[in-house]
Parts: structure tokens; sequence; C-alpha cells
């Protein structure tokens, strides 16, 4: 397997070449890097890889504790490869036979290469595409923009908190010319599908953290797993990128996710880029673009978390009933919609999107008499919801991009029992509440290809269910919330070949 890799990396360095602009379904960048096609145009291959180079600069704020366990202190300056992916995509007999493989160096972590895109693809008609393989699940748009398409380093919190990720699974895909010249006409999109819908995280915490005490005092919140609270990783929401066992367990059911969304362009189609790359001089021509997803899928808990114990007051698990088949006990039925929005005119690109997620617990097996109605510290649904707008402006025509952004998450409180203690807890969250406030500037050097970025993000997280300084931490005590915020400067070059 190691011998192939390093063809495919040693092929891609000699016989790269500049990407163009074009952008379309299947070839995500564009035609470019490694092209081979046969002359009856029964097999075509193009290899190109992106790579991303950045220097962070990130300043931790937090309310911190007066036991010395707050993360005042938790700073770094830091060199990083972000980002290197290879793309292989092409077709094979006849044109409507396509496939796509994405690979991605994340040699740090667990695998060192990881597969993102994986699929085949038969597409007859525009009306009709029929996918099978692992793609990205047809839910916010923000997350069907390749990072290599942005014009800030990441995406926003909002999307981070409720995107659906990688799926495997099969999908349903089209679209429509409905009316205007050839070149541009009005278009319908639409995706449909079916996926396996593997839980992001094993009891949906989207970040953890501990309530520090001392003599019965509360001393503030200690994030222990900072990266997923600045990230919101995790989550009742879909992640399947990872190649699990074919056996039974958590993520391996018989339960599976349901997905879809439908997109209108009426002025013509808006491109997956979040700036405006087409850049019409003209004012009479503009564009706007509406988009809707959903998705729905049950998965099964622990509890810790939920039933069982809370998410930020200790983070040791006392043990978790589970039934003969091995099954959590603890069901969740996860709702997620989007609606977005954007706008393009003279170098002027808006994007805004607003996220809606429900969660409802049914208790099953051990936890079956559990009465949801009358337990007032086990809780029985969440709502959480979000928000995000970017806008950016070319202020040098296709070379220098500048952009602000607002994004906004409110995760829903509950009440829970203390992990060990059962001690009641009045106020709990699976994530903390964010706001995030940031710009930056782009220069586009050869457009994607070769770009130079420069960002700063400021972001204040809300922890759930902190406690005033030096107040009783025990139950009855009405709680303030600790509060967690860092600002960070990112410098960015990124170069495909």
């Amino acid at each position: 397997m190691k011998p192939m890799f390093g063809l495919l990396l040693f092929l891609t360095c000699a016989f790269g070449a500049n990407l163009s602009a074009q952008d379309n379904d299947l070839a995500t960048l564009g035609d470019g890097g490694l092209h081979f096609r046969t002359d009856d145009d029964a097999f075509e291959l193009q290899l190109f890889t992106a790579t991303q180079f950045r220097l962070t600069w990130h300043d931790t704020r937090a309310q911190g504790s007066q036991s010395g366990q707050g993360q005042n202190g938790a700073d770094f300056i830091n060199f990083s490869l972000p980002a290197v992916r290879s793309f292989i995509h092409g077709h094979i007999f006849a044109p409507e036979f396509q496939y796509s493989l994405w690979l991605v160096f994340n040699w740090p972590n667990q695998p060192a290469i990881r597969l993102e895109d994986a699929f085949f693809r038969w597409a007859p008609t525009p009306l009709f595409n029929l996918t099978v393989g692992q793609m990205r699940v047809p839910a916010t748009w923000a997350y069907q923009v390749d990072h290599e398409k942005m014009v800030m380093a990441d995406r926003d919190i909002a999307d981070e908190a409720f995107n659906q990720g990688w799926g495997k699974g099969i999908e349903v895909s089209g679209r429509a010319t409905l009316y205007g010249n050839d070149d541009d006409p009005a278009l319908l999109r639409w995706n449909v599908g079916l996926f396996n819908g593997a839980l992001a995280s094993p009891n949906g915490n989207q970040g953890r953290g501990a309530l520090i005490t001392s003599g019965g005092a509360s001393q503030g919140v200690s994030v222990t797993d900072m990266a997923g609270t600045n990230h919101y990783n995790g989550g009742f929401r879909n992640s399947d990128w990872k190649v699990n066992p074919e056996t039974f367990g958590q993520l391996v059911d018989q339960e599976m996710m349901i997905a879809a969304r439908i997109e209108f362009h009426p002025m013509g189609e808006v491109r997956r880029h979040v700036a405006d790359m087409e850049n019409n001089e003209d004012s009479a021509v503009w564009k706007v673009m509406i988009g809707m997803a959903a998705s729905y899928f049950t998965a099964r808990v622990s509890g810790v978390g939920t039933f069982l114990g809370n998410v930020y007051h200790a983070d040791t698990n006392p043990g978790t009933p589970s039934s003969g088949s091995g099954r959590p006990p603890v069901e969740a039925d996860i709702f997620h919609a989007t609606m977005d929005g954007h706008f393009r005119w003279l170098g002027l690109a808006v994007n805004w999107a607003l996220h809606l997620r429900t969660v409802k617990f049914t208790a099953h097996g051990s936890l079956r008499n559990l009465n949801l109605d009358e337990e007032r510290y086990a809780v029985q649904g969440t709502t959480d919801v979000g928000a995000s707008v970017d806008v950016n402006y070319f202020v040098l025509r296709d070379q220098l991009n500048i952009a602000a952004r607002f994004a906004w998450v409110n995760f829903d409180e509950f009440r829970s029992r203390q992990l060990g203690t059962g001690t009641r807890v009045d106020s709990d969250a699976f994530g903390a509440d964010g706001w995030e406030y940031g710009g930056g500037a782009t220069w586009f050097i050869h457009g994607d290809n070769l770009k130079l970025s420069l960002d700063y993000r400021y972001v204040v997280q809300q922890l759930p269910h902190g406690a005033g300084h030096g107040k009783a931490a025990l139950d009855g005590i009405e709680r303030s919330s600790d509060y967690l915020t860092f600002q960070e400067i990112r410098l960015q070059l990124q170069w495909i070949f």
C-alpha cells in the first residue's frame, strides 16, 4: 500500500500543472494537474494535490479558576500543514461512469492517510445521477465548499457544530434548467441520500470540562477537551469517514440516516465558492441562491451526559448499564435542518445560514422504567440553533479580497446529575454557546492555485453551569456561567499542483 501512495505523490509532483477556475460536480477544483484521456474518451484520469501551510497565533482568555486550573496560559504559536490532499477523479468506459477518490495526508493523527470522497457515480443525464460510496452528506452548504475555495482559514463555528460530515451510502441527485439563456439558465438542484448515520461522538458531547471546587465553593469551569470545545467536535450528528469494522456496535447497527438538499438558482448558478470568482463587471448581472436541507437518523447512546450524568461536572464514567444485546439503553432521535442564502454581484459575495437541531431521548432496556415526565433531572430532549453570515469583496478585481464574519451557536440547557455522586445539576448542556467575530484578506496570486490569506477571529464561549467564584457549588445554588474566550491570527499559503 505505501509504495502506491509514494508513486501517487511522485506523479503529482512530477507532472503537476496549474488548475483552472472551472467548477463542476465531480472535478471539484477544476481540470488540471496530471490529466490523461484516451482518444475515444473511454477513460479519463485527473490527479492533483492541494497543500496548505499555516502559521497560527492562538491566545486563550478564560475566566479560569482561583486554584490555578484555568486555561489563561494555553497560548501558542505554531507552524502547521492543516491540509494536504490529493484528488483522483475521472471516468471509465464512458463519460457517464465517473469515479472520485480524495486522500488526506493526516500523519500526526491516525490513520496517517484517510479517505474523504471515495465514490462511483453513474450520470446518464443531468436530471438523474446515482452515486454510491463515501461522499459528503447533502446538508450544510458551507461543508459542500472545499477548504481550498475559502477566503478564511476554517469554516465558521456554526458549520463546525452542525455539519453532517461524510457518509457512506447511496445518493440520487440531479439538476434541471428552468428558464433563461443557454449560457447561464435558472437552475434547480437536488440531492437525496440514504447513509449509515454514524454518531460523531459516543454520547453527543461537543467538548468537555469539569467544575473546579475548593472547600465546597466553585472556582470556575476547567475545560478538559480544549480542541473539542473550541471546534465543536463530535455531537449529535453524523460523521462516517472512518472505516468501521463490519460487526455490530454503536456505529454499526440497524439504524440508517436519510438526508436531502434542494437549491434554487433563479439568476443562474451560484458556484460552490465563498467568493464571487466570476466577478462580472456588468452591474446588471447579479446572482442569488436559496438552499434548504434536512436529515434524520436515530442512534443509541449509553446515557453519559444524558440520563446518567452530566457533561461538565466530572470526566469519570462510573459504568453504565447495557442490555443483553450490547445495545446502549438510550435512543436519540436526531433531526437537523438548515436554510442558507447566497448573493453575488460585482465581486461582492454574501453567504448566510440558519441551523436547527432537535434531539429526542427515549429509554430502553434497563432504563425503560425511567419516567421522563416526572424525572426533572434527566434530559428529555434538546433544541440547538445556530446562524452565520459571511461577507467578502474583491477590492482589486480577481486579486485582493477582504472578508468579515459573524457566527453564533446556542446549545439547549437541561438538568442532569453529577457522575458518581448523583448530585443534581441545575444547568447542563452538550456544548458551549459561542459567538465568533472575524475578518481577513486574501491575495489571489494565481486564483485558488496560489493564494495567501491572513485572518483574525475572536470567539467567546459560554460554558454550561459554572458558578460564581467562591459560591457554594452544591445542589440548590443558582449558578452563573463561566466563559472561555480565545483569539487567533492565521497566515496561510495555499498552492495546488
